[in-house]
């Protein structure tokens, strides 16, 4: 009976991780897929609102030339982020990187409307999430 008692109180502890117990605190927000969509009018992004915390952004150029896409910040703060070489007609890139809160710029070059991209209060932790590198 004793040996019940006690594996059973070994158990119930099983699983619980305090967060003042993790060496390094919690882990950041899952990263976010967004999608967007240059044309020769303009740029498209979806979801166009969005917590703050890690984004993966798949550009598709559906314009009919090469373009550089660039994700920045409206005013001041934050990190400009570029794709590294232009964007073939018909071609596919990423752009990644961390955004925060306020509104952000998804730009494709001069005539190209730009997209606009809603940031609010970050995103909780990814603790809870199973499968994530």
């Amino acid at each position: 009976m004793s040996t019940a008692v006690v594996a059973g109180s070994v158990l119930t502890g099983c699983g619980r991780v305090d967060q003042k117990d993790k060496p390094n605190g919690s882990r950041p927000p899952a990263t976010l897929q967004v999608s967007a969509a240059i044309t020769d009018k303009g740029v498209t992004i979806s979801p166009a609102r969005l917590g703050g915390g890690p984004v993966r952004i798949v550009i598709s150029n559906q314009s009919t030339k090469s373009v550089r896409a660039t994700l920045a910040p409206s005013g001041s703060g934050g990190r400009t982020r570029a794709t590294k070489d232009p964007i073939a007609p018909g071609g596919v890139a990423a752009i990644q990187g961390t955004v925060t809160r306020g509104t952000w710029r998804l730009q494709a070059g001069s005539g190209i409307e730009d997209a606009r991209l809603r940031v609010g209060k970050t995103r909780g932790s990814s603790d809870g999430e199973l499968l994530l590198p």
